[in-house]
């Protein structure tokens, strides 16, 4: 068939969909207007064969992501010697935080029978489908009635000698709520457990909102607790899809990330995070809409 044909049966096939440009879809399209959709576009377009998978064949793509990453941390004040990496979005970030935070555990001599993760009842599911992926328990706890807050005494109940991380969301998904981030840290830091941040919402606008004047209390690094956070660039990153950063607070804690395999027929294998093949595309709109 066509290219024409095709592309006009594509249109056709949206009219039924709903009408995001007019301003009336959250939580999936997070629009900032034609002239970023059109670099975006481009960007991705430019790059849209490329494949993340091989930094050494694509350094172009391994220095935008470093380049990306890197003004991530400086918007959420980290420390010097704070890395990450680009993920396919919020979910992907949540995992391979879950999964690095089991790892360090371990490490550690820690959660040597089921490991277990405290949250309060408002945090994203897609920490439940991390843990259903890695056999950990799910400890939701229920947040306080008037402020939707998460319930830190509550929560601190529930830690035992097997939870690998406390979670706050900054803000949560259902109610918009930035939970007391600064008060979690004050708990996680008396019971030496790691503190993740899920700021996929708020990552990338909460620091703008308090540069412009915003009171948006302490959520990110300079929570001295916060082991790491996630932050989406496909929300109000304004980036395309798929794109999010999870973020650690030193190399020696991201070290528990990457996957390195060396146990087949065929050459070794170093991945950042769980996928093989990344859509160079999606880094290279991210650096561009980033910049």
């Amino acid at each position: 068939r066509p290219a024409s044909e095709l592309l006009a049966e594509m249109t056709d096939r949206s009219g039924s969909d709903v009408k995001w440009r007019d301003g009336k879809t959250a939580v999936y399209i997070f629009n900032a207007g034609e002239d970023v959709s059109a670099l975006k576009k481009a960007a991705y377009s430019e790059f849209i064969e490329e494949n993340g998978l091989g930094p050494l064949a694509f350094p172009s793509l391994k220095r935008m992501e470093e380049e990306v990453i890197s003004m991530a941390l400086n918007l959420l004040n980290a420390p010097e010697g704070a890395t990450g990496a680009m993920t396919s979005g919020g979910t992907d970030s949540i995992t391979m935080a879950i999964k690095t935070a089991r790892d360090y555990a371990r490490s550690q001599g820690r959660a040597s029978g089921k490991p277990n993760i405290v949250l309060p009842y408002s945090a994203h599911l897609a920490f439940d489908k991390a843990a259903l992926l890695m056999d950990i328990e799910i400890r939701r706890v229920p947040i306080l009635d008037e402020s939707f807050e998460a319930d830190i005494p509550a929560m601190e109940a529930q830690i035992d000698a097997d939870t690998i991380m406390v979670v706050g969301s900054a803000p949560n998904f259902p109610y918009g709520i930035i939970d007391p981030i600064e008060a979690l840290g004050e708990m996680c830091l008396r019971r030496n457990i790691w503190l993740y941040v899920d700021a996929c919402v708020g990552g990338y606008f909460a620091p703008f909102a308090r540069m412009n004047g915003v009171p948006v209390p302490p959520f990110d690094f300079e929570v001295p607790a916060v082991h790491s956070m996630s932050a989406d660039l496909h929300k109000y990153g304004y980036c395309a899809k798929g794109a999010s950063t999870v973020l650690f607070r030193s190399a020696e804690l991201y070290s528990h990330m990457p996957f390195d395999l060396d146990c087949w027929s065929g050459a070794r294998m170093m991945t950042p995070t769980l996928a093989g093949t990344r859509p160079g595309g999606a880094i290279a709109a991210a650096w561009a809409v980033m910049n």
